[in-house]
């Protein structure tokens, strides 16, 4: 527990004035608040005073923050940490898992029944006022749903399919007999190729990590049903996008969904953006400052909530480990 008061915490992501009082309000007594917005640079005299980060700073400032303790995410992924090699040792970092699987969630059903319904079709139509109607049409109900990831996003994901009577198949690095709510089966790698072939929705919600990296090559590619759906919501690192180029080119998948890419932003040469097939989406799935309020405000609450436990004297939500890189 910290023995010297005031708390130096900076915020160095936007901060609304209603979150700004709840701060002053909450912690004042305890806490002193420095509000920087995340594309300023942050000063190095500030930083040679600051306890507490929240956001996401660079390599450079976290070694120029030498009383820092806790540096407190607003992301889910802890890639970017996972990736330095100068982290200071004493440093805590937690993210903000628990924040989107319920928006992500809703993009990922959303991306289904369009895949499924042909809206992207219709939409062409539209624009070219045609009415015409597409002969291909599929169902969420009853499918067998493979999703890679068991955690926040994976786990909110199982629980809004089973709405739709859907068989699912949760993979995660190290699998146990523990059993996990609205997952019919968690496998590990050793059954995922079995998996593939029976799965008619895969969807793809795993950090990036050196176990995670090109883990959906060509092989994989193939595996999978030539009437299957595959999403992608992790990381981008998850598929290759030559493999997938090549599948897809040769007519197997029925569609794809990628909020994510190997290569971000996705290049404008890129074949991938002009196959009728594949949804593109600029990392958008889950929004979080400036993009959905209600994730604005769980993050927060993350963060209000971790504060309280960091000045107990508890153990942090949501630590990361950086040796798995989440």
């Amino acid at each position: 527990m910290n023995t010297y008061y005031p708390i130096h915490i900076l915020v160095a992501v936007p901060c609304p004035p209603s979150i700004r009082d709840r701060f002053s309000t909450q912690f004042g007594s305890q806490c002193h608040f420095t509000f920087i917005n995340s594309s300023q640079t942050i000063p190095e005299s500030l930083l040679r005073h600051t306890d507490v980060i929240i956001g996401e700073p660079d390599e450079p400032d976290l070694l120029k923050a030498p009383r820092l303790k806790w540096l407190q995410l607003t992301w889910a992924g802890a890639d970017k940490y996972a990736r330095m090699k100068r982290l200071p040792s004493h440093l805590t970092i937690t993210n903000a898992s628990g924040a989107f699987g319920i928006i992500i969630s809703e993009y990922v059903i959303g991306t289904i029944i369009a895949l499924y319904r042909s809206f992207s079709v219709y939409s062409h139509h539209q624009a070219a006022h045609t009415w015409l109607p597409s002969d291909n049409c599929g169902t969420i109900y009853k499918k067998t749903v493979l999703i890679l990831g068991t955690g926040d996003i994976g786990s909110s994901l199982a629980h809004r399919l089973k709405a739709f009577d859907t068989s699912i198949i949760g993979f995660r690095r190290h699998p146990n007999h523990r059993a996990l709510p609205d997952f019919d089966e968690v496998i590990g790698s050793d059954q995922l190729d079995l998996k593939l072939k029976t799965a008619d929705i895969v969807v793809g919600c795993l950090p990036n990590t050196s176990e995670t990296i090109g883990l959906f090559d060509e092989k994989r590619l193939r595996l999978m049903k030539k009437e299957a759906l595959l999403i992608n919501v992790g990381r981008g690192s998850l598929i290759k996008n030559d493999a997938l180029l090549h599948v897809l080119k040769e007519g197997h998948l029925k569609g794809v969904a990628l909020d994510v890419s190997e290569i971000e932003p996705l290049p404008k040469a890129s074949p991938l953006w002009d196959l009728p097939n594949v949804f593109i989406t600029p990392h958008i799935a889950g929004p979080s400052f400036g993009g959905n309020t209600d994730v604005e405000q769980a993050i927060w609450n993350l963060c209000f909530k971790n504060i309280e436990r960091f000045l107990a004297g508890q153990v942090l939500n949501h630590i990361v480990d950086l040796r798995q890189g989440y």
